[in-house]
């Protein structure tokens, strides 16, 4: 099939090789002789390793907001030899602008958005206007990290972002990228800390990261984290412990055994009815409308183990096993809003004219709808085996990276039946009594609506050669198999039936599936990197383990394709890094059952593209001044194809889906922390992060679908830190300063606001 190539992107490539060509007169360029090093060096060879010129010493994720190595590629590598857009979060960025949680955390990266769900997920995350599916997509430590569970950042060394096709790498799913949790890990060094944080709404947190080392090449690292808030109604209850065992460490044979915990039962944040097919910018954030009903419960725990082996010859075999079982239940509310008295029931009156912004009062009655009750029990295991090597060959040096993983996955889904709700508008809450309390509603009762287990296989091999001193090629292939089963349950009735009356089961299978990646990379000097890159993914039927009623077992993969082109330079001697590419991501074998849609429609018959461009800058500017910026603006993303079936006529907006702008896909997105070390004893940072105008999930017939807009937003962000000693600081946070009213999660019907202003107080105690 061919696909029409983006004319921006041959005019990019002239602009790039001019910036290569003059890169020496305003980049900090290495001698000679450091060049040749490089291309020369092999493993076995009695030759040294390259080492990058630095103004100092290396940087940790604690102490620095730039890194220049990753594993998201598998292995370590070098962010230059890896010819896609990254972006690393260090563990500098997260605890200086207090980012508890992972999606707190993804604000503060380019081109993410998050989608509200009418069963209250919180993580429904979209990357360069695809889904990132939480069942391929999101990782921990290089494997798929499964469910939706509320993810606390407590055991977080960095966050990694790696945005376009990946499925080579990690198999289904990375149409629009993928994001790696890396851990925590034991090492031989390394200060005990505990950090104590209270702050507005109630809130008290408490994390502890001991080190204990136990001999000569071993060490016990334990991270915990308890946490309690009131949040003025949307409550928090958590806790979490992950203990690390290692030993081998530094020698040739690396162990590490680890277990993980997360407990947590919240009240989630209520939703809110758009206004004017808009945000209600006039409810402050922080108002909560949900009942003394709502909750999300869940627990996460997995094990883990790894064993790392080095070679004679410098090549590295590394296993790592991980199982676990991850629970979830949740159940919210969304509120409306109604001009006039309530009716006895708790309804607006038939015939009630819409509620207008110039209206809206503290005395406006509210109504409510519960969201649908959802329960799943998921569990998870994954073993990853991979062997990595430099050698030269044919005159040439090779980076071989080769591996094998395994999945077996299962999940059993719940759905709520009974009264469930029938009394949630009783409470004649107004939009000027948040939490007021007065409502119980029915609790759900649930019953196995359907059960999913699969098994996965596939085995991949890829090579970086260095052609030149500056020129490599990346070549990488993967073969994939996957078979899973699921069983669909019916019920006689809604009300009280608990045994089900029938069992559809659906078989699922795909012998082979292929994907590629191809990376061209040019490297005049040792702080340029510039790269063509070509890859593919997939994702399977049932991805998010259970068909819809437009699926059947023998619906094909979805596929997707990316290609970007882009550069990595650093500036002043290493310590600042810019990175920027441009792209064209492009789902051309889509299930029109994505959520953008919601008519019914054929499967396998969807395409959509989207262009645009990022860039990032990290690193030092000055000695005592650090920056972090993520900046994405999307050029286009549009549906390009929904297939022969009848498309729903539009009442209002678009009159086709086919050329309709991707939901949830802004312009503009982007990030900004700076700090500046104004004295040895005080250090001042800022945040800045936002969006241009985004629109909900494109579908359905009614006009709030088409219609139904968030406004762009700027949140400010601030710090202050004073470092009493080596072993003490304190630090004042600031979240959200001037309070900004936005819409975080949204859906056709409803948006959740984003977090509203916060301050907190912070105690660090190191020894």
């Amino acid at each position: 099939m061919t696909r029409p190539f983006d004319p921006a992107l041959p005019l990019l490539g002239a602009l790039a090789a001019g910036f290569g060509l003059h890169a020496p007169a305003w980049a900090q360029a290495s001698p000679p002789a450091a060049a040749a090093s490089a291309a020369d060096d092999t493993a076995g060879a009695t030759t040294l390793p390259v080492v990058r010129a630095r103004a100092a010493a290396e940087p940790t994720s604690k102490t620095s907001l730039q890194t220049n190595q990753t594993s998201i590629g598998k292995g370590t590598q070098e962010l230059r030899d890896i010819p896609q857009s990254v972006t690393v979060m260090t563990e500098r960025l997260i605890d200086d602008a207090k980012l508890d949680t992972l999606r707190q955390a993804l604000h503060y990266t380019a081109g993410i958005t998050f989608a509200a769900t009418e069963n209250g997920t919180d993580q429904d995350i979209r990357m360069r206007g695809f889904p990132v599916a939480t069942t391929g997509d999101l990782l921990i430590d290089g494997m798929k990290d499964p469910s939706q569970y509320d993810r606390d950042s407590f055991n977080y060394d960095r966050i990694e972002v790696m945005r376009g096709s990946a499925s080579m790498l990690f198999g289904r799913g990375s149409t629009g990228g993928v994001i790696n949790q890396v851990n925590k890990k034991p090492a031989l060094y390394g200060a005990n800390e505990i950090v104590t944080t209270l702050g507005t709404g109630g809130n008290v947190r408490l994390t502890g990261d001991i080190h204990q080392r136990l001999g000569e090449n071993a060490a016990l690292r334990i991270n915990a984290m308890a946490q309690e808030a009131d949040n003025h109604g949307a409550k928090i209850s958590k806790y979490g412990f992950a203990p690390t065992l290692g030993w081998g460490l530094g020698t040739r044979d690396e162990f590490t055994v680890g277990l993980f915990h997360l407990n947590v039962d919240n009240v989630p944040m209520s939703s809110l009815r758009y206004l004017e097919g808009s945000v209600a910018s006039q409810i402050p954030a922080k108002n909560f409308y949900g009942t003394a009903s709502d909750y999300l419960t869940g627990t996460a725990t997995y094990g883990t183990a790894s064993w790392q082996h080095k070679f004679g010859d410098g090549s590295v075999l590394k296993t790592q096993v991980r199982s676990g079982t991850y629970d979830r239940a949740t159940w919210g509310t969304t509120a409306g809003y109604c001009a006039v008295a309530l009716t006895a029931t708790g309804t607006c009156p038939t015939g009630t004219a819409a509620m207008t912004a110039a209206a809206l009062s503290g005395s406006t009655a509210l109504t409510r709808s519960g969201l649908a009750p959802r329960s799943d029990t998921i569990t998870g295991s994954y073993l990853q085996t991979e062997y990595s090597r430099k050698f030269s060959a044919l005159g040439l040096r090779h980076e071989l990276l080769a591996g094998v993983d395994w999945s077996h996955e299962a999940a059993d889904r719940s759905t709520a039946y009974g009264t469930v709700g029938t009394n949630y508008n009783k409470g004649g809450t107004t939009v000027g009594t948040p939490d007021d309390g007065r409502l119980t509603a029915a609790l759900p009762t649930y019953r196995k609506s359907s059960d999913y287990a699969g098994t996965s296989i596939g085995a991949y091999a890829q090579d970086l050669i260095a052609l030149t001193p500056e020129w490599k090629l990346l070549a990488g292939l993967r073969y994939d198999r996957v078979k899973a089963t699921m069983n669909s349950y019916t019920f006689a009735n809604t009300t009280t039936a608990t045994t089900p009356s029938g069992t559809t089961t659906s078989e699922l299978s795909y012998p082979g599936l292929w994907s590629r990646r191809f990376g061209v990379l040019w490297q005049p000097g040792p702080f340029q990197s510039f790269h063509l890159s070509y890859g593919t993914s997939f994702n399977t039927s049932a991805d998010t383990y259970q068909y819809t009623t437009q699926q059947t077992a023998s619906v094909g993969a979805e596929k997707s394709r990316n290609i970007e082109l882009g550069a990595k330079l650093d500036w002043l001697d290493g310590a600042l890094s810019t990175r920027a590419a441009i792209y064209r991501s492009e789902k051309y074998n889509e299930r029109t059952t994505d959520s953008d849609f919601a008519g019914t429609f054929p499967v396998l018959s969807g395409k959509r593209h989207t262009e645009g461009v990022e860039f990032d800058v990290v690193g030092k500017v000055t000695p005592e001044v650090e920056v972090y910026l993520s900046y994405s603006h999307v050029f286009k993303a549009v549906i390009d194809k929904v297939g022969t079936a009848v498309i729903p006529a539009a009442t209002t907006g678009y009159t086709s889906y086919i050329g309709a702008p991707v939901g949830l896909t802004p312009k503009n997105t982007g990030a900004l922390w700076a700090s500046w070390q104004f004295t040895p004893k005080w250090r001042i940072a800022g945040g800045v992060r936002g969006a241009s105008e985004n629109h909900p999930l494109i579908g359905g017939t009614a006009a709030a679908s088409k219609t139904a807009r968030a406004p762009g937003y700027v949140a400010y962000d601030a710090m202050l830190e004073y470092t009493v000693s080596q072993d003490m600081y304190l630090q004042f946070n600031a979240v959200n300063l001037t309070d900004k009213v936005y819409g975080d999660q949204l859906y056709p019907g409803f948006y959740t606001p984003g977090e509203g202003r916060s301050l907190k107080a912070t105690v660090g105690v190191k020894f």
